[in-house]
């Protein structure tokens, strides 16, 4: 296969690296890959210092440390999908509307798995659709229970004013003390939501189930959407390490 862009062979050199049965040389790399060795000295100089290679002291190089903290947050995300599925699927099947899971991720709510209602639902929930982390049950959860600090960037990172961030930090609060979200027609027009965050046995949050349904089959039945949906998220935390 042909890379042509210098961030395809950025990133060859460290699928290669991460194929490799053991620590591989620059000019190795540079034949194997038919890459000019200046280029890829300088590809490796950037993995490098992102923490994506290291060199081994004899001129060879291997994937470096932030390639295992990438390879932790896809198996615990794995994880947390298949524990997820069963309860995700039953809510669904009670509740007759659409479930997800969610986490935070650079500033934004993913939904790393849904399951879809089987009645009419026009929302923009998909699975691997990310939305901005500030509007939404979702995103209002995601922040109310993520570190203070995290919290606190990823607000003024999305333009929310400093005088305006302890408004959101005393609606986070409420939440807290509820232990869920609410909101109705804040992403999608007529469409509410719920959402209750997932929290491991040490109090560390690690996303959060939301049911979404058109506000006009949730207001009458709204008590009962928050008690399942609260009910799936303590069943799930309880058995995340």
């Amino acid at each position: 296969m042909n890379y042509n862009t210098p961030t395809d062979r950025l990133l060859q050199i460290l699928v290669t690296l991460g194929q490799s049965g053991e620590a591989i040389s620059a000019k190795e790399l540079s034949e194997q890959l038919a890459q000019p060795l200046s280029s890829t000295y300088r590809h490796l100089k950037i993995l490098l210092r992102w923490g994506l290679a290291e060199e081994n002291g004899q001129g060879r190089y291997l994937p470096g440390p932030t390639c295992l903290q990438l390879a932790k947050k896809f198996d615990r995300e794995a994880v947390l999908v298949t524990l997820a599925k069963p309860e995700l699927k039953r809510l669904a099947e009670q509740s007759q509307e659409s479930v997800a899971l969610m986490v935070p991720s650079n500033g934004q709510a993913i939904c790393i798995e849904l399951v879809d209602s089987p009645q009419p639902l026009r929302c923009c929930y998909q699975k691997g659709l990310a939305q901005p982390l500030l509007v939404g049950a979702s995103a209002r959860v995601l922040l109310a229970y993520m570190d203070e600090a995290q919290s606190l960037s990823a607000l003024l990172a999305q333009g929310v004013e400093s005088e305006e961030v302890a408004t959101y930090q005393r609606s986070f609060a409420d939440i807290r003390a509820a232990g869920y979200a609410v909101s109705v027609s804040e992403i999608d027009d007529g469409i509410w939501g719920i959402s209750a965050p997932l929290l491991d046995s040490r109090n560390r949050l690690q996303g959060a189930i939301s049911l979404m349904a058109p506000a006009s089959r949730a207001h009458t039945r709204s008590e009962r959407l928050i008690r399942w949906t609260q009910d799936v998220a303590l069943r799930l935390s309880a058995r995340l390490d």
